[in-house]
């Protein structure tokens, strides 16, 4: 292909049209009435190869290795891995000739609102409302070579001959006949509406007062598929009234009270609403005469306290946990000529008291700013309480046949502290700032109504939130532990050999399964983040950077992310299991994807990687031209470089060639960040 369109002048190339509208109206109306009308759309062509998913083979040694095919044969022909058993044409062949897929989608979002200033009944007092509107639509066209793949051939240098592929996967000498389909493949429509009073006022210099009540109404619709959907999708609703009342004596004793009732149609009408109080106290001890005596360059030094009731609607399942469904399932054959009857079987049953899952959340706070301002700290402690959470339940017997719609018995808690810490000052003519950002946090699972385990090791409950399970490392099968009966081994169809990987037996019973599992790492999220950002300026030049870390976290691969012969070869595959080589980073190699040494069977601690990384997120440098040197009358003038994700630092690199930031359990693949460097001028007439 050429300019991205084919032999046959299709165009299935990458590219990706933007066309932005937008209108921003404001009307003063009248003295105290302004009105407010804001529309803005975004329309959006986007083609890409229709055989997009084909990328994946690149980290798949199954289907190509590093020299299996040139990228285009001396005549121009495709290449195909020859070397391979499922001889697939190369990735270049299948994106060029396999057509497009072709996405329009239309973004729409509208605001309609008013504010209504009441100050002829009281000062301060003012009527707000808001009308928000907002679809996302698409709809995809296809074209491609229905099963098909394009003709492909391998090139033999030593006589110059081409021999086409008749292999699994060949595709003749012709390509296939095109084949189009169009579908609608988005509809989502939101709107939201919101009516409030709101108060502020400040009497005598010293008392403040400010106030909310709110009524707050949305409604969403979800087509994720209109073309597939059996039925069209219900919206979904929800609608809250607020009520906030906040007071403060010249900055310096502070109160706020918060009150919330709010309802979702995912409820029967009986639980559909909740209650969610919550109240603040502040006290700016740096206001206090006897304080500003002792330390006159404190001018701030605040304690916060928070305290409320939260609550959520979101559950899996059916959107309607209440009702009992019935659902189509396939057909069943009758009578001695067999003919298909279209069957019914029952859902999950209904839960009629299914509610609102609540969280108790309490936080202390201290706000500093010291040394005349140039240091300011502000440091909190959370702890959360989560009760009533839906989980579906795990401890019925399967002997009741049927599957148990979500229940609000589950508990968990969640606790840390926060820390951000930023020095500003100037040292002559350079100004400079310093900063950290610091979270850790920790959670548990209290209780999720798990069944009952066999062994306590197996419990989920008084862990951490998706807390990985897996098998304890403990070496590698030698020959002497093949040949004993005293060593514990898998009963797999693929018995263990030497060089493979050993777990212990946990229970003892000579047998490595299930039973044999444990809490095994860190869950996936990390438990601690890290921010540093700096600044400095000097007369027009400003710079910005910022490191981005986290830590306390843990990360795996499986499959083509890290298993020979399924994945690419990588460097850890170098140190791997032979009879010489007996204290290895890495099992021996097989070609077996069911042995004790695939992650994908038997997750291991093994497998798991302690992770951390520090990464150079952002670095931002510019220079502000003087008025004066600017020609043309422009009124101003700005140079700038931009990076993003220039290093990145980290351990896991040791053991997976993935980004630090993918998901565990897959194979890695995960589109990584980029590093991206932008250089421009900005200038204002």
């Amino acid at each position: 292909s050429q300019g991205g369109v084919n032999s046959q002048g299709v165009n299935n190339n990458y590219f990706y049209n933007r066309y932005n509208v937008r209108s921003n109206l404001d009307i003063q109306a009248t003295k105290n009435l302004s009105l407010r009308m804001d529309v803005s759309t975004r329309y959006m062509d986007i083609n890409q190869p229709s055989n997009q998913n084909v990328t994946a083979d690149i980290f798949n040694y199954n289907d190509f290795h590093p020299f299996s095919a040139p990228f285009i044969n001396p005549n121009g022909s495709f290449a195909y891995a020859f070397d391979t058993q499922g001889q697939l044409p190369t990735l270049n062949a299948l994106l060029a000739s396999g057509g497009y897929t072709r996405d329009r989608r239309t973004d729409f979002n509208a605001l309609l609102g008013f504010d209504e200033k009441l100050n002829d009944i009281t000062e301060g007092l003012a009527l707000t409302g808001r009308l928000a509107y907002s679809s996302q639509q698409e709809s995809v066209l296809t074209l491609n070579h229905a099963f098909a793949n394009p003709p492909s051939y391998h090139y033999n240098p030593t006589d110059g001959s081409y021999l086409l592929n008749t292999g699994p996967n060949g595709g003749g000498y012709v390509e296939g006949v095109w084949s189009s389909s169009g579908y609608p493949d988005l509809d989502i429509q939101n709107v939201d509406a919101q009516v409030y009073f709101s108060y502020d006022r400040t009497f005598a210099r010293a008392h403040h007062f400010n106030s909310l009540l709110l009524w707050h109404e949305q409604t969403t619709r979800n087509d994720d598929n209109p073309l597939l959907a059996q039925v069209a999708a219900v919206p979904s609703k929800f609608r809250g009234y607020s009520l906030k009342i906040g007071y403060d004596y010249k900055q310096k004793y502070l109160v706020d009270l918060n009150a919330a009732l709010n309802g979702s149609d995912r409820f029967h009408a009986q639980k559909r609403n909740g209650f969610f109080p919550a109240v603040g106290l502040g006290w700016n001890i740096a206001k206090e005469k006897f304080f500003g005596d002792v330390l006159p360059k404190v001018n701030l030094f605040k304690l916060r306290a928070t305290y409320g009731v939260v609550g959520s609607d979101v559950a899996p399942g059916n959107q309607y946990l209440y009702q009992q469904v019935y659902n189509n399932g396939s057909n069943y054959s009758f009578g001695q000529q067999p003919q298909g009857q279209a069957t019914v079987y029952e859902g999950p049953l209904g839960n009629n008291n299914v509610t609102w899952s609540k969280s108790r959340k309490t936080d202390f706070g201290l706000d500093m700013n010291l040394f005349g301002d140039k240091l300011s700290s502000t440091t909190d402690y959370f702890h959360e309480y989560v009760f009533d959470q839906l989980v579906t339940p795990g401890n019925v017997p399967l002997i009741l046949g049927i599957g148990l719609s979500p229940t609000n018995v589950g508990i968990t808690t969640n606790q840390g502290w926060e820390e951000t810490l930023t020095w500003s000052a100037t040292a002559g003519k350079v100004f400079y700032s310093i900063g950290i950002v610091y979270t850790h946090n920790r959670n548990k699972v209290i209780y999720e109504a798990e069944a009952s385990p066999r062994y306590p090791w197996l419990a989920v409950t008084g862990h951490q939130i998706n807390q990985p399970f897996g098998y304890i490392f403990q070496g590698y099968y030698t020959q002497d532990d093949i040949t004993s009966g005293k060593v514990a081994k898998p009963n797999t169809a693929a018995p263990p050999v030497a060089g493979d990987i050993k777990y212990k037996d946990l229970n003892g019973d000579g047998v490595i399964d299930q039973n044999d599992e444990q809490a095994i790492g860190r869950p996936n999220i990390p438990n601690t983040t890290v921010g540093l950002p700096i600044k400095l300026g000097y007369k027009g030049f400003d710079l910005s950077i910022l490191f981005q870390g986290a830590f306390q976290y843990s990360l795996s691969a499986i499959g083509t992310g890290i298993e020979p012969f399924q994945s690419q070869w990588q460097p850890i595959h170098q140190d791997a299991w032979t009879p010489t080589n007996t204290n290895p980073k890495f099992p021996r190699l097989t070609t077996d994807p069911t042995t004790i040494n695939s992650p994908t069977n038997y997750m291991s601690d093994f497998w798991l990687v302690n992770a951390h990384y520090i990464r150079l997120k952002t670095v931002d440098l510019s220079y502000q031209l003087s008025k004066k040197s600017l020609p043309f009358h422009l009124a101003s003038a700005r140079i700038y470089l931009s990076a993003y994700n220039l290093i990145t630092w980290t351990n896991v690199w040791k053991k997976y060639q993935t980004d630090p930031e993918a998901q565990s359990n897959t194979v890695g693949d995960a589109y990584m960040n980029n590093r991206v460097l932008n250089v421009g001028i900005q200038v204002g007439l």
